[in-house]
């Protein structure tokens, strides 16, 4: 009776998996807005995507405003430093947003690594295209807090 009930369950969670929509992959630019595809590969300057009918393009990163892969968005944002822009623009991962703010994730290369490809995660809050804060740790609770986001210490 055991292995019966355990065989049904198994069944119908594997039926369940088949039945889940599938997560929603697109990209946004500029021109063109926002266009559903299957795939989304980003090289060093280009992006490489295969768009539902199965067509293959490359869209260039400097038109490639944002883009989302497996529910996660990433944004085009100005990059900081110590308060003033840099000029250059990256990718950042949308955590949350709230009351016209939004909580960003950014990888950042680890230059006093011995592995020269070690990252670490850096959180930058925007006020729509101005970085409004960056924080650190000692700002980082009560900022996911005010987001509701789930933090802890590694």
């Amino acid at each position: 009776m055991k292995k019966l009930i355990v065989s049904v369950s198994v069944a119908m969670l594997s039926i369940a998996g088949f039945a889940a929509a599938p997560s929603s992959t697109w990209f946004k630019t500029s021109d063109k807005g926002q266009i559903n595809c299957e795939n989304i590969r980003i090289g060093t300057s280009k992006a490489r995507i295969a768009l539902e009918n199965g067509e293959k393009i490359a869209v260039s990163l400097e038109d490639l405003d944002s883009y989302s892969i497996d529910g996660k968005v990433y944004d085009k944002k100005m990059v900081y430093k110590d308060g003033k822009s840099t000029g250059k623009m990256t990718y950042m991962r949308l955590i949350e947003s709230q009351n016209g703010l939004s909580l960003y994730e950014s990888a950042e290369l680890d230059y006093e690594s011995i592995d020269p490809l070690q990252t670490y995660n850096k959180y930058y809050v925007y006020n729509g295209e101005a970085m409004h804060l960056a924080l650190n740790e000692a700002s980082l609770p009560s900022v996911f807090n005010f987001f509701g986001v789930k933090w802890s210490y590694r």
